[in-house]
């Protein structure tokens, strides 16, 4: 059985947290001692906490759930769902959440240590997510960099070396400050030649645990740049939904793959053509579409109202048509954008009026006022919401 499980004797009593030394531990027994409000601390400390950038453990301690993981106050506390009295209780943690966090932790570090070896990329930060997981690399780097990062971990990957687990390491105190680390044992994480850092987190026991580490995105941030990754089940899942998309592409398009991009950006270059040619006709139509608006009469003033003729670009330029034809009031909603341009009411107040009815944000003068409107709404709607007193 799981809990009579023998526990190797590279498990460090003073540190007494079993997902550093023992990660593939999923069942135990534990010391629970209760410190109220449905907390509790454990002895051994199985489940890893919100920490370093990974998401806490899940599972359950005898009957209870486990909502949080957290330190407080040097203390590893456990929020429960129900409470527990003191004594010994069966710690299951959650595998396929575990398992999950600890590939993404491990793919992170390959990455980070083939970054900084080989392209002189630093890592500044690190989240460990459920969707996605990110780097944040201290300077600009591209997609050529990023492949070939991408294409070395894999090969580390697949030479299923041990990740190993030390404390106190020498080489490590002299490389690195770790003034901020607040403890006497520095537990530090070791994957062959291409990584050796001090971590907190939790790891796989070999690299060919991952099975795949997929490369998402790069994003500009101030002087670094930001990568997105997937590692395990969740790197074969975007896969799948990448070569589900080609494949619809390939469809719409009648073309291969590799074709993609070109013909992509033919209809990309077309469809702004067709657009300035579109916005050309619609300059081009103004003075005629202001014959269009449907005309109501508030109090003494006359309003006309005009939704979806036009683009937004337009919509300023046909509200005043519309004023300047009917000497009095052009409305005119786009999308949700909503312009009033007015010769004789106060357009601020109208706005407000419209806004007040349908949500929405924006501001103005007594004579022209703009914003958008909270949802869409029809011509019909915004006469019957003018017309209430």
């Amino acid at each position: 059985m799981e809990l009579e499980r023998k526990l190797p004797t590279c498990y460090n009593a003073a540190v007494k947290r079993l997902y550093w030394t023992n990660p593939d531990v999923y069942e135990i027994e534990v010391e629970v001692k209760s410190i109220g409000d449905r907390r509790v601390t454990l002895d051994p400390i199985v489940f890893h906490p919100d920490e370093g950038g990974q998401p806490p453990d899940r599972g359950t301690i005898g009957e209870a759930d486990v909502l949080n993981v957290e330190i407080i106050e040097g203390r590893i506390v456990h929020t429960l769902g129900k409470p527990l009295g003191n004594g010994r209780y069966v710690a299951r943690v959650d595998r396929q959440h575990r398992l999950h966090t600890s590939r993404q932790h491990t793919a992170q570090h390959i990455i980070s240590g083939i970054a900084e070896k080989q392209f002189d990329l630093k890592t500044a930060g690190v989240h460990i997510g459920f969707e996605r997981s990110t780097i944040d690399f201290d300077k600009k780097t591209d997609w050529e960099t990023v492949q070939a990062i991408e294409q070395y971990s894999m090969e580390v990957v697949t030479e299923n070396i041990p990740v190993e687990t030390v404390f106190n390491d020498t080489d490590i105190r002299s490389r690195f400050d770790l003034s901020e680390i607040d403890s006497d044992t520095i537990r530090v994480v070791k994957i062959g030649k291409y990584d050796t850092t001090a971590c907190c987190g939790t790891h796989v026991l070999r690299t060919g645990d991952i099975g795949i580490i997929r490369i998402q995105d790069l994003e500009s941030k101030k002087e670094g740049t930001r990568l997105s990754f997937v590692a395990g089940r969740k790197a074969l899942e975007f896969s799948r939904i990448e070569t589900s998309i080609l494949r619809e592409l390939r469809k719409l398009t009648k073309c291969s793959t590799l074709e993609l991009p070109l013909i992509l950006q033919k209809a990309l270059d077309q469809s702004k053509i067709l657009s300035k040619e579109v916005d050309r006709l619609q300059g081009l139509m103004l003075p005629s579409l202001v014959k269009s608006a449907e005309i109501i009469e508030v109090g003494s003033s006359k309003v006309g109202v005009q939704v979806n003729t036009v683009s937004d670009k337009y919509a300023g330029k046909l509200a005043a048509l519309t004023a300047d034809e009917i000497d009095g009031t052009g409305i005119v909603v786009s999308d949700n954008k909503i312009v009033i341009n007015s010769k004789n009411l106060n357009a601020s107040d109208l706005l407000q009026k419209l806004q007040k009815a349908v949500g929405g944000k924006g501001g103005g003068s007594s004579k022209s006022a703009s914003g958008r409107l909270g949802r869409t709404v029809t011509s019909d709607q915004i006469i019957q919401i003018l017309r209430e007193q």
